[in-house]
């Protein structure tokens, strides 16, 4: 056999590999795709939006607080056919997390206090109905809180189960379910992401490349579920700076905690 012939069926086989990349590639994508919607289509009606009336009392060492009211909006999951949903605390309560960096950096009192007091809270279901709600549970370290519909709800209402979940590996692909504004007509928006770090201590938690909203579930591509994100933080000690990073705090974790927000 010639040296052309055999350079020519290098060419031949390169060009067939390389064509073969280029067709699967799309394929495997549109895959991913398909069983991100299922994920969407199966669990979407459990993710609410958590609209707040806060009352912020902010003041420095000294000196009288000065109060303001604000609205927040913020995404919910809901864990019980009841309506008992998990938000992120920092997202219900911004002092609550500005005490935890505080606390973080060492003991003493801060300088500049923050103090909020929830005056109104409603959950908005995923068919639009907007019931009133109370906080039944904080958890100031796991960055967690839950509420509760203040009246009995007339029939259950789409819940996830915190008891079937799995534990992704690093580099897993993970599908969240956020769900935008007033302003987008309160649209489920889904993000397939990447697991890109494990934290192991004090608890594990997973890292995604890009968590863009705090409270959103997050499933395995099959439909199990992983956790609600979250917020960890973290410091050394008084000097250092407060480290935080959005995380997926793992449902079995989770579920643990809202055993004791009663029924």
């Amino acid at each position: 056999m010639s040296d052309e012939y055999r350079g020519a069926g290098r060419v031949v086989a390169w060009v067939a590999l390389l064509a073969w990349v280029l067709l699967a590639c799309p394929v495997q994508a549109d895959d991913v795709a398909a069983q991100g919607r299922q994920v969407v289509d199966r669990w979407q009606g459990a993710v609410v939006t958590v609209r707040l009336v806060l009352k912020l009392t902010m003041s420095m060492a000294g000196s009288e607080g000065e109060q303001e009211e604000s609205k927040a909006d913020a995404t919910g999951t809901v864990i019980d056919p009841s309506g008992l949903t998990v938000v992120s605390l920092s997202e219900l309560d911004p002092a609550a997390s500005y005490n935890r960096m505080m606390r973080q950096r060492g003991p003493g009192e801060p300088s500049f206090n923050v103090e909020s007091q929830i005056t109104d809270a409603k959950l908005r279901l995923a068919d639009g109905t907007e019931v009133a709600a109370k906080v039944v549970l904080r958890d100031n370290d796991l960055d967690l809180a839950f509420l509760r519909p203040v009246e009995k709800l007339p029939q259950p209402v789409a819940a996830i189960d915190l008891s079937q979940s799995t534990a992704p590996r690093l580099l897993d692909q993970v599908v969240t379910i956020n769900r935008l504004g007033n302003a987008a007509d309160w649209a489920i928006a889904p993000r397939i992401d990447r697991i890109q770090a494990l934290i192991a201590k004090p608890r594990l938690t997973y890292v995604p490349q890009d968590a863009d909203k705090l409270g959103a579930p997050a499933f395995s591509l099959d439909g199990k579920v992983v956790g609600v994100t979250v917020v960890r933080l973290s410091a050394v000690s008084a000097t250092d700076d407060v480290d935080a990073v959005a995380v997926i705090m793992p449902a079995a974790d989770i579920l643990e905690v809202a055993k004791q927000a009663g029924e």
